[in-house]
């Protein structure tokens, strides 16, 4: 019995020994590969973990084999930044004969192998870019039924792990039972431990993995928890811009829109970190924050989104392209929020960078996409006829002008076929219109000019834009 003890005591030192001795290791790693050799630090390391699983008396487990994949993983992303393309090759080649010799060495151990070091394999196969199978046949599935075989217990971040995987490597077994399992498993999960970046990235993998169609159902949790958390009084608990730009973005892709309340919440929440230092968007989630609040008519305050367009005016235009501009301009229009100021400055932004463009690539900056939705903004600005002054005419024409020294504007869409009987009926009426096409996205039949200061009104035949949850929109 003394003997059985001592044996286990001795086997457990060797676990942790072994855990630490790869964790010293990891950090070396980390700080090497930002040096400048990146390539022989991932050749010491690879040679270190490979002696390390290659001595008789070396107790190696799941758990370190899962450390020194997930090891790999970390490093290789400001590695490969490093490398120039013939080192890159040379690297990736390397990267795969390690990898073959670590899947190697787990797969007897599979029996052991838990959902959380699962997921965490799934996952670092997807920041390495690898799909397991492609390396040892059969690793894939094998890690996707372990996860769940034990999925009841798997956390928040397990769910997003996989589901990353799934959408990064486009792995074959979620398109089957896996994706179906965990879709099941999270209509009735309990979420109250969901971590904010864990329902962002559970949402934007499912809006990335193709033909998935989860429920309403288990969207609407989804959404309901990060409402959640957006109310909470934990700091860490609290969503980053990151978190919500990847939200709202996913929602839009999966045509679900969310409460009014959570719409405004999350937008109110990303205004406010825009005054937070070393907690600010990029102008990256900006743009995606608003084109998705547009796309799904989302009731967001005016005052939010003018912080919105003003902070990502404010940044320098390094940090900017011209896509963050097109579609800051064209969702303004579309929520009815666009001012010429706004308009004018975007345009002063887009100048600059198509200056900077010019030196150092080419002569046009902008595609027609981009012409299109810009045109499209100024469209929306047109004063009425009926009640424009002449200093509005005039201000609009200038903004014209400054658009039409940028790119001609490109032709209109097709219009539907049978938009000519309805604004023939429109005529009929008495009703002021315009028959161009306004908002990219719809099959717009008119836009009717109004009265006063309101939006102008859209008469579309059919729409490629509807919400799952919301059909009547």
């Amino acid at each position: 019995m003394m003997c059985m003890q001592k044996q286990r005591r001795s086997n457990w030192d060797q676990v942790k020994q072994t855990g630490e001795y790869i964790k010293v290791h990891k950090k070396q790693l980390l700080e090497s590969v930002r040096g400048p050799q990146p390539d022989l630090a991932l050749q010491s390391f690879y040679r270190d973990m490979s002696s390390l699983c290659a001595r008789p008396d070396a107790f190696i487990g799941p758990s370190h084999l899962n450390a020194i994949i997930g090891s790999t993983a970390k490093a290789w992303a400001p590695a490969w930044a490093r490398l120039d393309q013939q080192k890159q090759q040379q690297a990736r080649h390397e990267m795969h004969a390690f990898l073959t010799k670590m899947w190697q060495q787990l797969q007897p151990l599979l029996p052991d192998v838990g959902e959380w070091a699962a997921a965490n394999l799934l996952w670092s196969s997807a920041k390495l870019g690898v799909d397991p199978d492609a390396l040892v046949p059969g690793m894939t599935g094998s890690l996707a039924h372990q996860f769940m075989a034990d999925m009841d217990a798997a956390a928040g971040q397990g769910f997003a792990n996989v589901l990353v995987a799934c959408a990064k490597l486009q792995l074959s077994p979620c398109h089957g039972g896996l994706l179906k399992a965990i879709l099941n498993r999270l209509a009735t999960a309990d979420m109250s431990t969901f971590e904010p970046q864990s329902v962002a990235n559970i949402l934007h993998s499912l809006a990335t993995i193709p033909a998935v169609a989860p429920s309403v159902a288990v969207l609407d949790v989804l959404c309901q928890r990060f409402g959640v958390l957006l109310k909470s009084r934990q700091a860490v608990e609290l969503p980053t811009a990151q978190n919500i730009a990847n939200t709202v973005w996913a929602l839009s892709k999966l045509k679900h829109a969310p409460s009014d309340e959570l719409a405004m919440s999350m937008v109110g929440r990303m205004v406010a970190l825009c005054h937070v230092p070393r907690q600010q968007p990029t102008p990256q989630a900006i743009s995606n924050v608003l084109l998705a609040c547009a796309e799904l008519g989302l009731p967001v305050k005016q005052a939010d989104t003018d912080g919105l367009a003003s902070f990502l005016l404010s940044l320098g235009r390094q940090h900017m392209n011209r896509q963050h501009c097109t579609n800051t301009a064209w969702s303004l229009a579309v929520l009815g929020h666009l001012r010429q100021a706004q308009l004018e400055l975007l345009l002063d932004k887009i100048c600059a960078l198509s200056v900077r463009h010019r030196e150092q690539s080419g002569p046009s900056l902008l595609n027609e996409a981009d012409l299109r939705q810009l045109y499209q903004a100024l469209d929306w600005l047109q004063p009425p006829q009926n009640a424009r002054t002449q200093q509005q005419g005039k201000a609009w024409l200038n903004l014209k002008g400054r658009l039409g020294s940028l790119g001609t504007r490109p032709d209109p869409a097709e219009p539907h076929p049978r938009a000519q009987l309805v604004c023939l009926a429109l005529t009929q009426l008495s009703l002021r219109f315009k028959a161009t096409p306004a908002i990219s996205g719809y099959r717009t039949a008119a836009v009717l000019e109004p009265t006063g200061d309101e939006a102008p009104i859209v008469v579309s035949l059919e729409s490629k834009i509807y919400l799952n949850n919301k059909r009547s929109r």
